[in-house]
């Protein structure tokens, strides 16, 4: 029979195994969860050795547990009795001690300090942990698997009152196997909560309350991340998201600090160097020393994850005296104990009921309030932080707090008509449209701002038109340009600017943009006013700009066309849809989760990235270059969707040359990269550029065709590289320097994103299966001229109004062949399209132009 030494720290004694039988198991479904554990091994039935430890004015107890590695030891520490109905909790973490004196010392001090952790919110647990000294034996040869029965040999014995999940070296592979012998498991494993994420949440938490409780902005502060490991990378990826002002990252790894938007410290810089208002400590325990303390000017504020950040109480005292504001980590690192609190009382919530952006905000919200507190008890003194954290204790004899977790996702809930997930043309243009309607709408985008430089909708200038080679898409942007009226005399501002459109260049076949005789026939087919140019010759008569004399171009002029101030237009469309009182719109808000009811109603939950609900009536999607991580994570679909790095920049050229708004058009070239498409538009149609020299003004430059290899274009946003490519940078000038004089230089390039089909058709149309959620995407670079029309497309689409302004809508269906829609059935794609898809064979031309 297997016994556990135990270590009281008065007086050492092994307690009977009929007194450690009698403790009753914690009666919760979490034992059902595992009614029926793996049987443990029979070799773990034998005697142990323990030795004596001792110390004076502690409540805790330490068993220490047998091991059959050799090297190895383990210790559990209960911080005061074992009792079932408040059980101990805390993780296992695995290191390398000086003795076995100094690893029960480690596990004692971490189990006293989880106390506190849980009693501040009252979890429902008191403090334990464990504690495994690997000693000489190096962590890549450790017997996990055998050490987890062992483990659980122990739990089981102690019958629920003491529970564990990840600390320090171990992880969710360890936890499997752990749960696979004993229920007494909390780690998130049946659930998509991670808890180093939750224990970040709380850090955030803090942060915020304590911003909150000095009536402070986030973009105002700076911040370092000292450790960036599996809590430290999510504090800082939060911190930039939430707008921070400044965020260095380091870590004794430097490649983990690499971080998006943060600022890695160079080797050679020290960390306790930096200036900073928030030091945010994330790696191991006593870093903050007399080195520390003596060399770097104290930061205002203390908030992290680590536990006993201090070498000694008398340098958290020196620190309090220079008036550095620390907020205990009992506050600011209690994410993982309070998911642990939702997944001990609401079980089958924290598995699949809920959302894990729902439990983490409820963590945000716990730590920032109890942190806000803290700085209202302390009067904003570091001084008096001790103190203060006395009186911020939760009350005890209350349920656990984990008890409060549904009512809180209520209390985040909103409803509403329709939600409509990105913020970009389709996006606003639908929230237009729905606000006219009478449809109360959210709109949530992920980026900064809306219509962000991350996406397709940005800038200051697309083209409009109703030059197309298909006779469809004239009429389709003739419908469009009334609507584009109508918006702005409703919103009083000039969104259109008519500079004419000329098309020139070689007789090339149909391309993606057209061609020179396609669109002059669609013109003389709809009696549309144009001009034709024979020769370049005639064409340089026209626009003298354009060096095109004695060249075999042809070309054809459409004088109403113009420009689209896109950016000006996104923000147009939604300022009016809030104007009316009908749409809100959020951004930096990412979607987390997207359930839809089997139920008649057909209603709409998303959880955004804070936790907040909505729940709707129908969905818009119009994520963009976004869609296939929308469709294939909530909805286990995707669409043979392709995301091109298109090109362009600005030019600097002399003030007297008129550049007129153009698109040219040269046959593909048999090698290298050379897709032949280019476009100008002209200094009316960039706005928000100035010109660096006097007597200069700035012209838009672009290239329309896919500038990678076929086998290296991007899937999705992942693998997107927004920087750009010299060889096509090169292009770019050598057409510029072949078709214009006055001196151009290019003085700045960028990348966008285009998300295209394989047919160059756009999809708007309802997903499978849910026929009040509707998707716009594959715009192919065109779509931006039809914005209001498309728009109202989408409105009508999610609330079942079959009433659509344009005739046919087959031709947009993401059920056509090309679209190539596969939908997950039995964990293998299955491809889906219907009878009447279009394809190069009939129905409307494959090619179209913008």
């Amino acid at each position: 029979m297997m016994k556990l030494k135990l270590f009281s720290l008065g007086v050492a004694v092994v307690y009977p195994f009929h007194l450690i039988n009698a403790f009753q198991p914690f009666q919760s479904h979490l034992v059902a969860k595992n009614a029926n554990p793996h049987r443990l091994p029979s070799d773990l039935e034998f005697q142990i050795h323990g030795h004596d430890y001792e110390k004076d004015g502690s409540q805790a107890i330490v068993f220490e547990v047998p091991v059959r590695q050799e090297g190895i030891k383990m210790y559990i520490a209960n911080d005061g009795k074992l009792q079932n109905h408040k059980p101990g909790n805390g993780g296992m973490r695995m290191m390398s001690y000086e003795s076995q004196k100094h690893a029960i010392e480690d596990a004692v001090r971490l189990a006293e300090g989880m106390t506190r952790k849980h009693a501040l919110y009252n979890t429902g647990f008191s403090g334990a942990k464990l504690v495994v000294n690997h000693g000489d034996v190096d962590l890549d040869d450790v017997d996990r698997s055998g050490l987890m029965a062992d483990c659980a040999s122990a739990l089981q014995r102690l019958g629920g009152c003491v529970w564990t999940g990840c600390d320090i070296n171990t992880n969710d592979e360890d936890m499997q196997i752990l749960s696979s012998y004993t229920p007494y498991v909390l780690a998130g494993l049946d659930s998509t909560v991670d808890t180093n994420k939750a224990t970040a949440m709380s850090v955030i938490g803090s942060i915020m309350g304590i911003l909150q409780a000095h009536d402070e902005q986030i973009e105002d502060n700076t911040f370092l991340v000292q450790g960036c490991g599996k809590v430290g990378s999510h504090v800082a990826q939060e911190l930039v998201r939430l707008g921070a002002k400044d965020v260095k990252t380091c870590d004794i790894e430097a490649e983990r600090a690499l971080i998006p938007g943060c600022f890695p410290l160079k080797n050679g810089q020290e960390w306790f160097h930096q200036q900073v208002d928030f030091l945010v400590p994330c790696a191991n325990s006593f870093a903050i020393n007399e080195q520390v303390l003596q060399e770097m000017k104290p930061p205002r504020f203390i908030v992290g994850a680590t536990n006993q950040p201090y070498a000694s109480v008398e340098v958290r005292a020196s620190f309090d005296e220079k008036g550095s504001f620390h907020v205990p980590e009992s506050i600011s690192s209690a994410g993982a104990i309070l998911a642990d609190s939702v997944e001990w009382t609401h079980p089958d919530l924290f598995r699949g009921g809920a959302s894990s952006s729902q439990v983490y905000g409820w963590i945000r919200d716990l730590s920032r309030d109890k942190a806000n507190q803290l700085c209202n008890y302390a009067g904003n003194d570091a001084k008096a932080v001790l103190q203060a954290t006395e009186e911020v204790y939760a009350d005890s004899s209350n349920d656990p707090i984990g008890q409060t977790f549904p009512d809180w996702i209520l209390e985040n809930t909103v409803l509403t008509d329709c939600v409509i997930v990105g913020g970009g043309m389709a996006g606003t243009a639908a929230a237009y449209a729905n606000s006219k309607a009478g449809i109360k709408t959210l709109l949530v985008e992920q980026g900064d701002s809306l219509a962000p430089k991350t996406a397709s909708s940005n800038g200051d200038s697309r083209m409009y038109r109703q030059m197309y080679s298909n006779p469809f898409f004239s009429q389709m942007q003739t419908k469009a340009l009334d609507m584009w009226k109508v918006l702005e005399e409703e919103c009083g501002e000039q969104l259109l600017h008519q500079n004419g459109l000329l098309f020139y260049g070689e007789d090339t076949k149909e391309t993606v943009e057209g061609s020179v005789q396609g669109a002059r026939n669609t013109m003389k087919e709809l009696g549309l006013p144009h001009e034709y140019f024979t020769s370049g010759n005639a064409i340089f008569e026209r626009f003298p700009a354009l060096k095109t004399r004695d060249t075999p171009y042809s070309g054809v002029y459409e004088e109403t066309a113009g420009h689209v101030r896109a950016s000006a237009a996104c923000a147009a469309m939604a300022k009016f849809a809030t104007q009316l009182g009908l749409c809100k719109m959020l951004t930096n808000c990412e979607v987390t989760d997207i359930r839809c009811s089997d139920e008649k109603d057909h209603l709409v939950t998303i959880v955004l990235k804070d936790g907040l609900s909505v729940i709707a009536k129908s969905l818009i999607l119009a994520p963009g270059a976004w869609t296939n991580h929308i469709l294939q994570r909530h909805f286990d679909m995707i669409l043979d969707l392709d995301i091109w790095r298109i090109h362009w920049a600005h030019y600097e050229i002399d003030a007297c040359v008129d550049v007129p708004q153009s698109f040219f058009f040269r046959k593909e070239s048999d090698c290298g990269n050379d897709g032949g498409l280019y476009y100008f538009f002209p200094a009316t149609a960039t706005e928000s550029c100035a010109a660096f020299t006097p007597n200069k003004k700035i012209i838009k430059v672009g290239v329309d065709f896919k500038t990678t290899e076929s086998v290296d274009v991007p899937r999705s946003m992942n693998d997107f590289e927004y920087d750009t490519m010299p060889e096509v940078l090169q292009l770019m000038d050598d057409f510029v320097s072949e078709h214009l004089d006055g001196n151009p230089k290019r003085v700045e390039a960028l990348v966008s994103p285009y998300t295209m089909t394989k047919d160059s058709y756009f999809i708007m149309d309802t997903l499978p299966q849910h026929p009040n959620v509707a998707l716009f995407s594959g715009g192919s670079g065109r779509a931006f001229k039809f914005a209001p029309l498309i728009g109202d497309c989408l409105s009508r689409l999610a609330r079942g109004d079959t009433d659509f302004l344009l005739e046919d809508m087959t031709c947009f269906s993401m059920r056509r062949v090309a679209a190539g829609l596969k939908m997950n059935q039995s964990k293998s794609m299955i491809t889906v399209s219907t009878g009447n898809a279009i394809n190069d064979a009939g129905g409307i031309a494959p090619v179209l132009a913008r």
